[in-house]
């Protein structure tokens, strides 16, 4: 695999990277130049598409700068041919109909700062501190903050929310549900109930009723899986595990031993009325192991050098005399910072810049292994991915550009 030196800029960087990677590989690598470049302006953030059409073999396809530092909290929501993405204090829309030029059409502010949104309809829900603020975006080059819904001020601080079939539910700081009405114009108040937050499991809600998923004991636990794994009104809220997603036919969130790196998977075909189990992906090793297959691969091909190169270690196999090294004990990706389900796929993002794609379906087959459903990783380079959104053959990336020099 050939190594990519980026140039003296950060926007000549990522027209490099993008050409580079389009000239196919199936595993994407960047090596950080040895020049100096010109330091990043500390207020900027980044949007990356990622062509992932074929999915053993994505590629970078466009970038667009945004005017605006990201927080670890923002994130990036698909809908239709728009990315509608959220900085520190701003909601910025993105036009994708071209994914090699993606446009940024819009850009507006808050008056507070903001952390992830949600869609329902054509509206936008995005979070603030204490409130949520209802962006309309039936015209996306023109986004109109419709209203502002607030919690009680007696309570904490907004920590996680969602929206499902109208209806808002807000989960705070001081352990309370907030649910509100959320069908036509400013959602109204329903009511607000208590929840355990360190011990919640989820929340399933239908319209104002909803039903926290608490453990009970060791013996009936498989019935409270149960319960969650019938993901049908299954809200994307935890207090227990930071980042949960669900779709119609998985249940993923980080393993809250090793929320770093670990995504625990469950699929609701795997549990009976006697219990079932989890699968804990390591994304560490299984990219690691991933590597020496390919490594071997190519070996076995006669084929030429494959690098991959961190700030922490190298990973080498050159039929020309370079010494192969892959080292276990350093973090190679760093924490994850996002995933997200499409299909019977997952696509993670980590903080040194990976973003990879694993097939969600455990085959049985005696000799299969993790690694092997892990089916390809590029680099954003110096870039920190903060949150991913999935559509259709492509991927959005929100990236940090703190970390640059």
């Amino acid at each position: 695999m050939q190594t990519i030196f980026a140039k003296s800029t950060i926007a000549i960087g990522i027209g490099l990277l993008i050409a580079a990677i389009n000239m196919g590989c199936g595993l994407r690598v960047l090596e950080q130049p040895q020049e100096p470049r010109t330091s990043a302006k500390p207020q900027e953030s980044l949007f990356i598409i990622v062509d992932t059409a074929n999915l053993k073999n994505p590629t970078l396809a466009g970038a667009v700068r945004l005017p605006f530092r990201v927080r670890p909290n923002n994130n990036v929501v698909f809908f239709g041919q728009h990315a509608y993405i959220t900085t520190a204090q701003h909601l910025h829309v993105v036009n994708l109909s071209n994914q090699q030029h993606p446009l940024l059409v819009a850009s507006m502010p808050f008056p507070d700062k903001v952390g992830s949104a949600r869609f329902s309809g054509h509206r936008l829900f995005v979070a603030g501190p204490r409130e949520i603020y209802i962006v309309d975006v039936s015209n996306p080059h023109q986004p109109v903050l419709q209203s502002t819904t607030r919690t009680a001020t007696t309570l904490g601080q907004i920590v996680a929310f969602d929206v499902h079939n109208a209806y808002l539910y807000v989960l705070d700081a001081g352990d309370y549900l907030h649910i509100f009405n959320a069908t036509t114009g400013a959602p109204q108040f329903v009511e607000a109930i208590a929840v355990s937050g360190s011990r919640l499991l989820g929340i399933k809600a239908k319209e104002a009723s909803v039903q926290p998923i608490l453990p009970k004991s060791t013996y009936f636990s498989y019935q409270i899986w149960r319960q969650i794994l019938d993901r049908q009104d299954l809200l994307e809220l935890s207090g227990r595990y930071e980042r949960l997603r669900v779709s119609e036919d998985y249940l993923l969130f980080a393993d809250p031993i090793y929320p770093t790196r670990v995504i625990t998977i469950a699929r609701g075909d795997d549990w009976g009325w006697f219990g079932g189990q989890f699968e804990h992906y390591d994304m560490e090793i299984n990219y690691l192991d991933y590597l020496r297959v390919m490594e071997n691969e190519r070996r076995n091909r006669q084929e030429s050098t494959d690098v991959h190169v961190s700030s922490k270690g190298i990973l080498v196999n050159n039929l020309d005399g370079w010494r192969q090294k892959i080292d276990t004990e350093v973090n190679t990706l760093g924490p994850i910072t996002d995933f997200q389900i499409s299909g019977d796929f997952l696509y993670v993002s980590n903080a040194k810049g990976f973003f990879s794609i694993i097939y969600l379906v455990k085959n049985n087959r005696p000799l299969q292994k993790d690694s092997d459903r892990f089916l390809s990783a590029i680099t954003l380079g110096a870039f920190h991915p903060i949150g991913i959104a999935i559509g259709e053959n492509y991927a959005g990336v929100l990236c940090d550009l703190s970390d640059v020099e």
